[in-house]
């Protein structure tokens, strides 16, 4: 942990001697939440429920799903560069030197500070929605139950871009599986029951999206508590898969010289 938080800290100040470049990059990162904000409120326009949940409530979940996501950019953004950077050019090679675990080497390459901003504005809309929902309830207990959920919801989306940035390895593809997945997590922001029960399995069961947005935010505003609360085992479960899937992938890496 030591060395991670040397890793944090001194690409922190690499950042803030651009000041103006990481605020330009804050306000961009801002903008995609605001986007995801406006489309939420022509929805919201257009019916008093979606689903059976008003609009306070999805904005609630909307802030929700916002904190884990931005902290995933923050933490480990650079599982994007995996197959181009790492496999391809053979920059893993200079990864697996080092005595430190190489998912966290290839994470702490590149941390991107100014997605925190993203987590600035979760947390805001969930404090805006929580004060318009009747009865919220904000004893210690159930706060310290949403920041369980926010942290397993973090875990959830760590393991699942993990997992397809792992295909890497068995397939050199510069684009990789990691982009189209990414598409998939708009899903996760949305009541379950919208869906067809093809994608209700798709995005609770094989990528469970669902378990980094609505369904862990849906306790706190009076959703079934099952499997709300399945979240942590399911973030357990996951990471495990993943970690697997990873160490497989590294023990057939073969370096990209000749």
């Amino acid at each position: 942990m030591r060395i991670a938080a040397l890793f944090f800290l001194t690409y922190l100040k690499r950042r803030l001697a651009y000041r103006g470049d990481l605020i330009v990059q804050m306000l961009d990162e801002l903008l995609r939440g605001l986007v995801a904000l406006a489309m939420l409120q022509v929805y919201a326009s257009k019916t008093e429920t979606l689903a059976g949940w008003t609009a306070d409530q999805l904005l609630f979940v909307l802030g929700f799903s916002l904190v884990p996501i931005s902290l995933f950019h923050c933490l480990c953004s650079n599982l994007y560069q995996l197959n181009t950077r790492y496999v391809i050019e053979g920059n893993l090679d200079r990864v697996l030197l080092r005595p430190y675990p190489v998912f966290l080497q290839i994470c702490f390459d590149r941390l991107a500070i100014e997605d925190l901003s993203g987590v600035i504005l979760g947390s805001s809309l969930m404090v805006i929605a929580a004060l318009r929902i009747p009865g919220f309830d904000w004893s210690p207990m159930h706060l310290g139950l949403l920041a369980l959920m926010l942290l397993s919801a973090t875990g959830v989306v760590v393991a699942v871009f993990m997992a397809f940035a792992s295909s890497g390895f068995w397939f050199t593809d510069r684009v990789g599986m990691v982009p189209p997945v990414y598409n998939l997590m708009e899903f996760g922001r949305w009541p379950t029951r919208l869906y067809a029960d093809w994608l209700k399995l798709l995005i609770t069961c094989i990528i469970p999206f669902a378990f980094a947005g609505f369904l862990p935010a849906s306790v706190f505003i009076g959703g079934d508590p099952w499997p709300a609360l399945a979240t942590p085992a399911v973030a357990i479960a996951a990471l495990l898969v993943a970690n697997l899937l990873w160490r497989m992938g590294l023990a057939r890496y073969n370096s990209a010289g000749s």
